[in-house]
């Protein structure tokens, strides 16, 4: 009968043990449970490059989380299981999109999540399918995508027509380097020669525009009045025979008198430079010579003052020797 009750207790004990070791166990499971924290399963139709098991996963910048399992599906889409810390998703919903996007300046992926609207909240081993018209939600920015993407574009842009146009134009640009060049010395030069700052001169040539918009009427003028000039209106022909006559008649005549000129004078213009420097040595001091023949005029202005007869020669004639002419002049003097 003691032995009975002892393997009654003893059973009685390990039935214990064995609950007490279920329930630690379940509620061990239910803690290591929330600590991994909510796991969903993205449904898409690509995935970034260099997305693998363990890559982290951020939002707003922080890692709420990292890529669990990778899987593939049918019809060529994937699976990515996600591990979230659920306690970091704020704001997120099932409505999320989903980036492929370089971590660092080495080009190392990560899954970017960012918050869409008018989703449901997410739960724990949801599918969030990002197929078919759902496509757009996923973006690979990821540097293998950029690229192809590169390599594409330069495929489509750096065409046979496109090197032969770039080459026209270097060969066009060089016709223009002279231009350059001369542009560049004008510049040199201002630079060199320039004795006022650029504000001085522009304060300086401002007032010169103030007549610009009498100038542009003047001239608005002188269109109207060559458009309403009754000659022009009346007598076009004999107008046209006039302009006809001097860019016919007129200025060849000139220009062959103009060259039948240097031509005869040819040997006068050869005399002129000893008449020229002969009459320097006549005028040594200019400024003296032309002191005195300031005061020779003013001297002779004054020796003829104006009178309402015109200007009469202030002078004075001694006629006392001649008895004859001097009662006619009125007297001795």
């Amino acid at each position: 009968m003691a032995v009975d009750q002892r393997r009654t207790r003893f059973v009685g004990v390990v039935a214990f043990v064995v609950l007490v070791a279920v329930l630690a166990g379940v509620m061990l499971y239910r803690e290591l449970r929330s600590d991994n924290g909510l796991q969903i399963t993205l449904h898409t139709e690509q995935i970034g490059d260099g997305v693998l098991a363990g890559t982290p996963v951020r939002l707003d910048g922080v890692q709420v989380g990292m890529v669990e399992a990778i899987a593939p599906d049918e019809r060529g889409t994937q699976r990515i299981t996600l591990r979230l810390n659920s306690a970091q998703l704020h704001g997120l919903d099932d409505s999320l999109l989903v980036d492929y996007a370089p971590a660092n300046l080495f080009g190392i992926s990560e899954i970017g999540l960012r918050r869409g609207s008018g989703g449901s909240a997410l739960r724990d081993d949801s599918v969030i399918d990002l197929t078919g018209a759902r496509t757009d939600a996923v973006f690979d920015a990821t540097m293998g995508s950029m690229l192809r993407s590169l390599s594409q574009t330069g495929d489509s842009v750096l065409t046979p027509q496109v090197a032969t146009v770039i080459d026209q134009v270097s060969r066009d640009m060089k016709a223009f380097t002279p231009l350059a060049q001369a542009i560049i010395q004008v510049a040199q030069i201002v630079t060199d020669t320039q004795r006022m700052p650029p504000s001085q001169l522009a304060g300086a040539l401002g007032p010169a525009f103030y007549g610009a918009g009498d100038f542009a009427g003047a001239n608005e003028l002188m269109v109207y009045v060559l458009r309403n000039n009754p000659r022009l209106q009346s007598n076009r022909e004999s107008f046209d025979a006039g302009v006809r006559m001097h860019t016919d008649r007129l200025l060849p005549d000139i220009a062959g008198l103009g060259a039948a000129a240097g031509d005869g004078l040819s040997g006068v213009t050869d005399m002129l430079g000893p008449v020229l420097a002969l009459l320097t040595q006549m005028v040594p001091q200019p400024a003296r010579s032309g002191a005195e023949l300031t005061e020779l005029l003013r001297r002779l202005r004054a020796a003829l003052p104006d009178t309402p007869n015109g200007p009469v020669l202030n002078a004075e004639i001694d006629v006392s020797g001649m008895p004859v002419l001097a009662p006619l002049l009125g007297g001795a003097r």
